[in-house]
């Protein structure tokens, strides 16, 4: 009987040790791979311009100050309307981006060059240029 649960305990440490030996590491190459996708998203954005209900707005009219985006590396993106800031964090998607913080806000991309894309916030879709020095 000592023998049969000792070898119990062994098959179980052996388990334990072969479950904790998958973890750590890094990042995946498929995680390198999404954040070099992601690369043309890095980087300064500004609102052009809004449409709500098919209806073209200012976008500095509906936010009340200047509407920006900034794409860290880390995942992060800075939401700023003049000086009011929040942290959110960016993902790719099948069909775009996500940005997620208290709420969710998609991201399309409405040129095959990448060099605009709409976030929806609140139902208000914000046509976006990325700044270029």
């Amino acid at each position: 009987m000592k023998a049969r649960n000792g070898l119990a305990l062994l098959l179980v440490l052996v388990l334990c040790l072969a479950l904790l030996a998958g973890c750590g590491g890094g990042s995946s190459k498929q995680d390198d791979d999404a954040k070099a996708e992601g690369e043309f998203l890095l980087g300064m954005w500004f609102a052009k311009e809004a449409t709500y209900n098919g209806e073209s707005m200012d976008p500095d009219d509906v936010f009340g100050g200047t509407f920006s985006l900034y794409f860290n590396d880390n995942g992060e993106c800075t939401m700023a309307i003049d000086q009011q800031r929040a942290i959110v964090k960016w993902e790719l998607t099948d069909d775009g981006a996500m940005l997620s913080g208290d709420n969710t806000y998609p991201i399309t991309f409405p040129d095959a060059a990448k060099k605009t894309l709409v976030v929806t916030v609140n139902g208000v879709d914000v046509l976006m240029e990325k700044y270029e020095e």
